[in-house]
């Protein structure tokens, strides 16, 4: 092989595997905990937030749902989801959320099969096909380079 395809395969790899990390990492932030409870709360108010482009000519408004939520021991909690939606989330609403029990202000809320699940799983996979070609096409330059191969 030459090295401008080592080069290659090498950046190519490094790439795959960081759509990979990626994707498994967003798709982890939207799990419960590993030794976390899982509860139900409820959506009790939200944040406003406005931002502009640089010319200030275009406004848009984004909303942080806060949830109240009770741990096992009583005690009642609010969390406020990192994650901006665009319209004003409805009230009362609930939601699934897990939390640890030392921590619980440190929730998440577990999304499911919604929300932004599509973007690990298209991370995940694109990292996983770009590994496969890699592969594959060593594997091709491997078999038709591989000396003695053409010398019968």
């Amino acid at each position: 092989m030459r090295p401008v395809d080592v080069t290659a395969s090498i950046v190519l790899v490094a790439v795959g595997v960081g759509f990979l990390a990626l994707g498994l990492e967003i798709r982890s932030n939207q799990s419960p905990h590993t030794d976390g409870i899982v509860t139900t709360a409820t959506t009790t108010s939200f944040h406003t937030e406005r931002s502009a482009n640089r010319r200030r000519t275009i406004w848009t408004t984004h909303y942080r749902p806060v949830y109240t939520f009770q741990t096992r021991t009583g005690e009642t909690t609010t969390y406020t989801d990192p994650r901006t939606v665009r319209e004003p989330p409805q009230l009362g609403r609930t939601a699934k959320l897990s939390y640890r029990t030392d921590k619980p202000a440190t929730a998440r809320v577990i999304r499911g099969w919604h929300g932004w699940t599509g973007f690990p799983i298209m991370f995940a996979a694109a990292g996983t096909l770009v590994l496969a070609c890699v592969v594959y096409i060593v594997y091709l330059r491997f078999i038709r380079d591989r000396p003695g191969r053409n010398a019968r």
